[in-house]
C-alpha cells in the first residue's frame, strides 16, 4: 500500500499542509487501521437534503442490481469508488444523497473522456457530492494537476492573513536573496497567484476552510519533484510593501526525523519545546501525530517541567492530523482524573477516546494554539481537551473542520481512494467537521506582525496563562 505523494510532505508548522485522518481507534488494544491525508474540502454549495422521510438506507443494497454505467474508458474505476463508498461509509444512508443516482449522473459525465486527469477529476466531484473532509481519489503516478505537491519545496510557508498570501516564516534563500516573513507572495514561476485564490474561493464556504485551500493550493505550486530544483518567486519587500522584489529559491527536502507507520511512510517528524523568555510558560510543538514520537513528546515535557514551568501552550498550529491512538498517551501527560476526548461512531459500532489518569500529569494551566491549518486528530485533541475544561483554545481563526476518520486503498489499477469511515463528536456532543474548533480567545492577526517577526497567537496565549487567576 502506498500513501500519495505530498503526504510524505508535511512541512513544518506549515498551514497548507495535508490533512492526515485519524488511524486507529481510542484505545490502546484495538488494532489500528491505517489513514492518510486528505487535501480536499466540501464544495461550496450541496444541493438541499431530502426530507427524513426520504432518506434510502443502503445497507442492504446489491450493486450488482443495477443498471450498467455508460461505457467509457474510466467507467470501471468511478464504479470502484462508488462501491467502496457504498460499503464502507459510516453512514449507510450517505447523508441523504440519492447515491445510485449520483453515480449514473457522474458516470453520463465520463462518457467520450480519455483524459486521465480529466476523469479523475469528475470522480472527485463526485466525492464531493457527500460534503465532507477526507475523500479523494489519489492517480497511480501522483499527478493531480495544479494540486500536484512534490516532496521538496523552498524553506517558506505562507498563509492567508490581511486578504494576502503572507510569507508567515522563511529561511529561504536564493541567489538574488532571501524572502523574508512578512513579505507578500504575488506570483510562482511568472505565474500570478490570481487562479489559485479565485480557484480556493469557488471551492469553499468558511474563513478558515478559504485559508486552508489557498495555502494548500499556493504550497504545492511551490513545490518540487526533488530537492536542487528551483522556484522563481515574486514578492513585496516587507519593509516596502509597494517595493516588489524576484527571488529564485532552491527547493530542499522537509527537516525532521523519518517515521513510517503502516502506510504512512517516511513522514519527516519535528518536536519542538523551549520556555518562553521571562517567564515560567512552556511551548511545546509537533507537526504530525505518529505514534513513534510519543516518547519524544513525553522526553519534551519532562525537560520543560524540570526547567520550572508552571504553564504550558501546546502548538498544534499547521498540525494535520496522524494516528489518533497517539492522541491518548499524550493526554495522559496533562489529566489527573480519568477522562474522554470524545466518541467516533463507526458503521457497526462506536468508540470513545477514553484517556485513563497519568502517572505524574502536568497540573499546571494549559492553553492549545489552533489555525486553519490544525486538523483531523488535533482537532479532536483540542476539542476533546477543552470540553474536558484542561485547556483553553487561542487562535488567529477556527481550526480547519476536517475531523472525520478516514484510511485508504490502493485501487485496481493503481490508483488510491481515501474515503470517511467514521463520525467524530466531542465528548460534549459538539460537532467538529464541517466548524472547526473555534477559539476561547480569538487573535487577529496581520501582516506587519510576521515582518517584525512577532507571533500575536502566542504572545496572546502566554499573556492569558499570566493573568492572574
Amino acid at each position: 500500500m502506498r500513501v500519495p505523494p505530498g503526504i510524505a510532505r508535511l512541512p513544518w508548522r506549515a498551514s497548507a499542509a495535508w490533512a492526515l485522518a485519524i488511524v486507529g481507534c481510542a484505545s490502546p488494544s484495538t488494532p489500528e487501521p491505517t489513514a492518510a491525508a486528505a487535501p480536499t474540502a466540501p464544495p461550496a454549495s450541496a444541493a438541499p437534503a431530502p426530507t427524513a422521510a426520504a432518506c434510502q438506507d443502503f445497507t442492504a443494497l446489491d450493486p450488482a442490481t443495477l443498471p450498467p454505467l455508460p461505457p467509457s474508458r474510466h467507467a470501471a474505476l468511478l464504479q470502484e469508488v462508488w462501491v467502496r463508498v457504498l460499503q464502507k461509509h459510516y453512514d449507510p444512508k450517505l447523508g441523504c444523497k440519492d447515491w445510485p443516482a449520483i453515480r449514473l449522473q457522474y458516470a453520463a459525465e465520463l462518457a467520450g473522456v480519455e483524459d486521465a486527469e480529466a476523469a479523475y477529476a469528475i470522480v472527485n466531484r463526485m466525492l464531493d457530492e457527500l460534503g465532507q473532509s477526507h475523500f479523494r481519489l489519489f492517480p497511480p503516478d501522483g499527478g493531480d494537476g495544479d494540486d500536484h505537491a512534490g516532496p521538496a519545496k523552498p524553506g517558506l510557508s505562507v498563509r492567508w492573513i490581511d486578504d494576502r498570501l503572507v510569507v508567515v516564516d522563511s529561511h529561504a534563500e536564493g541567489h538574488l536573496g532571501p524572502v523574508r516573513a512578512g513579505a507578500t507572495l504575488l506570483a510562482i514561476d511568472d505565474r500570478a497567484l490570481d487562479d489559485v485564490i479565485a480557484d480556493a474561493k469557488a471551492h469553499t464556504t468558511r474563513p478558515s476552510e478559504f485559508a486552508f485551500e489557498v495555502a494548500r493550493r499556493t504550497e504545492a505550486r511551490l513545490s518540487c519533484d526533488r530537492a536542487g530544483q528551483s522556484k522563481k518567486v515574486r514578492v513585496t519587500d516587507p519593509a516596502d510593501a509597494d517595493r516588489e522584489v524576484v527571488r529564485v529559491l532552491t527547493c530542499e527536502e522537509p527537516r525532521g526525523e523519518r517515521i513510517s507507520l503502516g502506510n504512512l511512510e517516511n513522514i519527516p517528524t519535528q518536536v519542538d519545546a523551549r520556555i518562553v523568555e521571562g517567564t515560567k510558560v512552556g511551548v511545546l510543538a509537533f507537526n504530525v501525530w505518529m505514534l513513534p514520537m510519543v516518547k519524544r513528546v513525553e522526553d519534551a515535557m519532562t525537560d520543560l517541567r524540570s526547567k520550572g514551568m508552571t504553564a504550558l501552550v501546546l502548538d498544534l498550529r499547521g498540525n494535520p492530523g496522524g494516528v489518533g491512538a497517539m492522541s491518548v498517551p499524550v493526554a495522559r501527560l496533562l489529566l489527573s482524573e480519568p477522562g474522554s476526548l470524545g466518541r467516533l461512531q463507526f458503521r457497526d459500532f462506536t468508540q470513545d477516546f477514553n484517556v485513563e489518569a497519568g502517572a505524574n500529569p502536568f497540573e499546571g494551566p494549559v492553553v492549545i494554539l489552533v489555525d486553519e491549518g490544525t486538523a483531523s486528530t488535533s482537532e479532536i485533541f483540542a476539542a476533546g481537551l477543552r470540553d474536558l475544561g484542561r485547556a483553553k483554545v487561542v487562535g488567529g481563526r477556527a481550526s480547519a473542520g476536517a475531523a472525520l476518520p478516514s484510511v485508504i486503498d490502493e485501487l485496481p489499477g493503481g490508483a488510491i481512494l481515501q474515503y470517511v469511515v467514521g463520525d467524530y463528536r466531542t465528548p460534549k456532543g459538539t460537532l467538529v467537521e464541517g466548524v472547526g474548533v473555534v477559539p476561547d480567545v480569538n487573535v487577529v492577526e496581520t501582516r506587519a506582525d510576521f515582518a517584525a517577526g512577532r507571533d500575536p497567537v502566542l504572545d496572546a496565549a502566554v499573556e492569558f496563562l499570566q493573568q492572574p487567576v
